[in-house]
């Protein structure tokens, strides 16, 4: 009796198809059945609200339980560390080039910059410091601006 032959969906090879598996779609090679587990995995915490809690607390009793795990890896990995901080410094690059206001030579400090079409409303801001190396913004401040009225006279202190 000749067996059923199936394409493997990871890795693409002809395998033998087993009666007794459902949807065989994997063949049995340990990279495939690996994959085969991520996509239940993925499809799992996709459907079951139940299984995607308790994975989320699994991962930060792991997280809770290795808290210097990172530190380590940075320190034992130092080549793909900075390969990556390289990495980063030429995104953030890019990036900062990309959202930089086009910048057109004129007159040096702008006595008109607030006019009542674009004046600044009263609100809390984010005042975040723009340093050429910075990589992540954890210095970032938030304000409270008040706007005074043009008939406001200062009286001093």
């Amino acid at each position: 009796m000749k067996k059923e032959l199936r394409r493997c969906r990871h890795c693409r090879c002809l395998f033998e198809v087993c009666n007794k598996v459902k949807k065989h779609e994997f063949c049995n090679k340990t990279e495939c059945q690996k994959a085969r587990k991520r996509k239940w995995q993925r499809e799992k915490k996709q459907k079951d609200a139940d299984y995607r809690n308790d994975q989320k607390i699994a991962q930060e009793d792991w997280s809770n339980n290795n808290p210097d795990y990172w530190k380590d890896y940075r320190r034992d990995n130092r080549d793909y560390t900075d390969r990556n901080r390289d990495q980063q410094r030429r995104r953030n690059q890019v990036n900062r080039a990309k959202s930089a206001p086009v910048i057109k030579s004129g007159p040096i400090a702008k006595m008109d910059a607030i006019t009542p079409k674009n004046r600044i409303l009263s609100g809390k801001y984010q005042l975040v410091p723009m340093t050429p190396n910075m990589i992540a913004k954890m210095d970032a401040i938030i304000v409270e601006i008040n706007t005074i009225s043009d008939r406001y006279t200062y009286s001093g202190p």
